[in-house]
């Protein structure tokens, strides 16, 4: 990824003669294979529970998207060159965000915060280094091919071939007939360049034959794209990384009627929107009914028969445009933070609270956090 980032807008702007924004317009086919296998796979895999066969095959795409790139020429016609940098990108979403839930689900829970920010910061590493060893490779290649072409041949005063690299425009004072050879010398460059990867990513390809899989941890599946293609290292603590997790899965749980299972596993017959009310007011406490429907973003009229449920079930009392949990209402609200903890530890598959005093601290602190959150007020504006 990196050196195509690198190399490919070099091949755009001097072979091809375009601009910088359009060099960047030309590489989003490679963005969109990239995106739409990452975003495949990593719902593929949280339904599924394999995830071996994607870098399997994303390294496979991945030989072959840089075998065809280092087939680029001058020549090579528009759509060719899209799909060259569609199969590129497959192979690399295939790969980058599938090998971060590998190893966020083989790790132990002490070792999860070094694990992720290990991969993150030798891909660093890598990149680095990849870079630096493919841009000796293509310095090294273009000053033998521009030697080459400029044998013998008179150059006009001011010219400098080998700056057409830092400005492409440069190409344009020099004669027709020595631009073409001069642009040869970029094309076979930058060939090279992506014919000395070939091997890289076919080592990549035949290591990923002896990954280890192992069952799908709910919270390895709930890796990021962002994870998986960012160049920074993360510095998450493996409670960090857990809790992350599980704000992703738990958001997700809560969009599917997630209040009206949680009164349910916690024994109350009450509609999402009184949850929601339920647990709000046990985290302000007494709040005006005005206030609580301005947080709702909804008004008073609309919000009013949720409210109306708990007066009712003697969970809250109203007086004076005043709401206040009653000591049932309490304790139901309770009832309620403890269902969501224990949905919360049944996706610690492989993860023992018990053993780990941090994670049961976080367990109890999400489980209060994630209910009357500000994210769930569409429940009452249904």
């Amino acid at each position: 990824m990196f050196g195509a980032l690198a190399f490919l807008p070099i091949y755009l702007q001097v072979v091809r003669g375009v601009s910088p924004t359009i060099s960047g317009v030309y590489l989003l086919p490679m963005v969109l294979g990239l995106l739409l296998t990452s975003v495949a796979s990593g719902q593929i895999i949280s339904r599924w529970g394999r995830y071996k066969v994607f870098p399997v095959a994303g390294t496979a795409l991945l030989t072959l998207g840089l075998f065809l790139l280092s087939r680029l020429s001058g020549d090579t016609p528009g759509l060719v060159m899209d799909a060259y940098f569609v199969v590129l990108g497959a192979g690399l979403g295939l790969t980058l965000q599938v090998l971060i839930i590998a190893v966020q689900n083989s790790a132990a829970y002490a070792d999860l915060g070094a694990a992720t920010s290990g991969v993150t910061f030798f891909r660093s590493i890598g990149g680095s280094f990849g870079v630096a060893i493919f841009g000796s490779i293509f310095a090294n290649r273009l000053a033998s091919q521009i030697a080459a072409a400029l044998h013998g041949v008179s150059l006009p005063a001011g010219v400098n071939p080998a700056a057409a690299e830092a400005s492409p425009a440069a190409l344009a004072r020099l004669p027709a007939g020595l631009r073409a050879g001069i642009l040869h010398a970029y094309t076979v460059s930058i060939d090279t360049v992506f014919l000395a990867a070939v091997p890289v990513a076919a080592v990549g390809f035949v290591l990923a034959w002896f990954l280890r899989e192992v069952p799908l941890r709910s919270t390895a599946g709930a890796a990021d794209l962002g994870e998986g293609i960012g160049a920074g290292t993360t510095e998450r603590s493996s409670v960090q990384e857990v809790e992350r997790a599980l704000c992703r899965l738990a958001d997700a749980d809560m969009r599917r009627r997630g209040y009206e299972r949680l009164a349910a596993r916690a024994g109350l017959d009450l509609p999402g929107g009184s949850c929601w009310v339920l647990t709000r007011l046990a985290k302000q406490g007494t709040v005006a009914g005005e206030e609580l429907a301005r947080q709702a973003n909804v008004t008073v009229d609309h919000g009013r028969p949720y409210v109306d449920a708990l007066v009712t079930e003697s969970l809250v009392v109203r007086a004076d445009g005043m709401l206040e949990l009653t000591p049932a209402g309490g304790a139901a609200a309770d009832r309620l933070f403890a269902a969501r903890r224990e949905a919360l530890c049944e996706l610690l598959q492989g993860f023992d609270p018990e053993q780990h005093a941090d994670l049961a601290a976080m367990l109890t602190q999400l489980s209060r956090a994630l209910l009357g959150a500000d994210a769930d007020r569409q429940l009452i504006s249904r």
